[in-house]
């Protein structure tokens, strides 16, 4: 009876581990990089769906973005740097499209 319940705890165990995200398809060095980086398999997962690299999404943090925060902004070819000076200086990103378009730069 206990190697059954051991058996099925185990089993359960080790699919509940397998069902959450995951490192899956990236390289032990990318994998070390995005955890060097402060990040977990969820939060890397969706900001590699971006095309964005472990650097530059810890750069978007330090701005004050997150993941779903960021990606408007980058789908619109801001960077990190540049998207957290429109901010600060109170516009949205529409706005910030806008007047980038007619040359002009938040104040800093």
């Amino acid at each position: 009876m206990k190697k059954t319940m051991l058996a099925v705890t185990l089993t359960l165990l080790l699919s509940a581990c397998s069902s959450g995200p995951n490192w899956h398809g990236m390289s032990e060095s990318d994998i070390a990089t995005w955890k060097d980086a402060g990040f977990t398999a969820k939060t890397a997962e969706s900001w590699k769906e971006m095309g964005v690299s472990a650097r530059d999404a810890k750069a978007w943090i330090d701005a004050g973005f997150n993941d779903d925060s960021a990606e408007d902004w980058i789908e619109k070819k801001f960077a990190s740097d540049e998207a957290e000076s429109w901010k600060k200086a109170g516009f949205s990103l529409s706005e910030a499209v806008r007047d980038r378009k007619k040359g002009l730069q938040p104040i800093r």
